[in-house]
């Protein structure tokens, strides 16, 4: 989606999205086949068998590994944390629909029950994200409709990476940081893309601000920057140790509707560089811009 931007003229200067895509879109594991990138991903062609899969699916507090939706002790390689099991209802349909479809049906309390796993709800500037396993589609025909809830870390790619251990709390408080998403490409610009942040960057998550519900309407670009513009720049001002820079701006990015109506109804704030740094920015003061 094309995007413009303009900024206020202020020494800390505040970057203006008037149409963006979210920071980051839901990773997906349908029918035990991992699909990974933003919701609307093409889903993997159906089982060409007619019974339902035997096998045991995951349930809260365990864990997935690779293809497979079975139990795994989180202690061990995985990829997904199971947060909650669900089942859907009668109100979809017969044969197992499209993943835009299972999103807009599942994805908002997937979100919720992350951001209290989490710690945060800030989890969208941060390399963490939901994540859905579903039932593929011979299940689903035969009236198992079972899905899953779950939490994973993402790499640059927006796949699952491999882990061992859990990351239940892991955005508490300081933590945050740990996890904290750098971009190599500027959210002024187009859709982030994840980099490791000791790597040369233009950006740095900082926070999210929740914008309304998915059954409300979309807000407008007025909206979205009338809330952005305060909260971000403040956000930023904390987190450089000052509000004297002019090479360090605030940006922000938003849903589309479609997003919006899956459970993405938040913005996204961001620290953001013309040149590239190969560090953190936080608490840099008046120092120079590492790499910069």
């Amino acid at each position: 989606m094309a995007s413009r931007a303009r900024s206020t003229g202020r020494r800390l200067t505040f970057g203006l999205l008037t149409a963006a895509l979210a920071v980051s879109g839901c990773a997906t594991e349908v029918g035990g086949h991992a699909v990974a990138g933003r919701p609307g991903a093409a889903e993997p062609a159906p089982s060409s068998a007619q019974a339902p899969s035997a096998e045991p699916v995951a349930e809260p507090g365990q864990c997935v590994l690779g293809t497979s939706p079975a139990p795994v002790d989180c202690a061990k390689p995985h990829h997904v944390e199971v947060t909650k099991a669900g089942t859907f209802g009668a109100d979809l349909p017969a044969a197992r629909p499209e993943a835009d479809v299972i999103f807009k049906a599942a994805l908002p309390d997937c979100r919720a029950e992350a951001a209290k796993y989490l710690g945060s709800t800030d989890f969208d500037a941060t390399t963490l994200a939901a994540w859905m396993l579903w039932a593929p589609a011979d299940d689903w025909a035969a009236g198992n409709r079972w899905y899953r809830c779950g939490v994973a870390q993402l790499d640059a790619d927006g796949k699952a990476v491999e882990r061992t251990g859990t990351v239940k709390g892991a955005l508490t408080g300081e933590k945050f940081f740990d996890f904290q998403v750098c971009s190599s490409v500027k959210p002024l610009d187009g859709a982030v893309k994840r980099i490791a942040c000791t790597e040369p960057h233009h950006a740095e998550g900082l926070r999210v601000v929740t914008m309304g519900k998915p059954t409300d309407p979309l807000p407008s670009p007025e909206e979205f920057n009338a809330a952005a513009r305060p909260v971000c720049g403040e956000t930023l001002t904390k987190y450089l140790g000052t509000a004297t820079r002019d090479d360090v701006v605030a940006t922000w990015r938003w849903p589309s509707q479609t997003e919006w109506e899956q459970g993405f109804t938040n913005l996204t704030c961001f620290a953001q560089t013309d040149v590239a740094v190969t560090r953190k920015l936080r608490n840099i003061g008046t120092a120079p811009l590492p790499g910069g």
